[in-house]
């Protein structure tokens, strides 16, 4: 019985494992192996800045719960943005939008380079408007 249990999770360890690396056949996302740059939320933004996840590339939902980067197809993308802005840090905060709903969907479209990390943050106008942040480039690098 503890084998057939074992076996089950395995089973159902490498199914998770195969959907999430294939995001439900994306042709926008590739292997780190193929030509490719990458789109990544993992840089911390910085005082003027706050943090982004990324959700949505080229008209699909990214579920990937705690992934921050992705390999890319080189080319032109439609990438879409969530803000994560902790209520507890600066004066200009909000709670974050991340769960409610497609109104608070931010895309941007780029051309994205073969070799090249591209890191995302969300900016806040001066204003304090929280409604209306946006996505911006906080940095562009070449892969290692």
């Amino acid at each position: 019985m503890k084998s057939l249990i074992r076996v089950s999770a395995l089973a159902l360890m490498l199914t998770a494992t195969v959907c999430a690396y294939a995001q439900g056949g994306d042709q926008s996302l590739t292997s780190p192996s193929k030509p490719h740059a990458i789109i990544s939320a993992g840089m911390p933004p910085g005082p003027s800045h706050y943090r982004v996840k990324i959700v949505w590339l080229d008209g699909k939902y990214l579920s990937s719960p705690g992934r921050t980067s992705y390999w890319v197809t080189p080319g032109t993308h439609e990438i879409g943005f969530r803000a994560i802005i902790n209520p507890n840090v600066g004066p200009r905060a909000m709670v974050n939008p991340a769960t409610s709903g497609q109104q608070n969907l931010v895309t941007l479209k780029m051309n994205l380079e073969q070799g090249t990390v591209y890191y995302f943050a969300a900016d806040v106008p001066e204003t304090g408007n929280v409604s209306h942040w946006k996505a911006v480039l906080l940095r562009k690098a070449k892969a290692h």
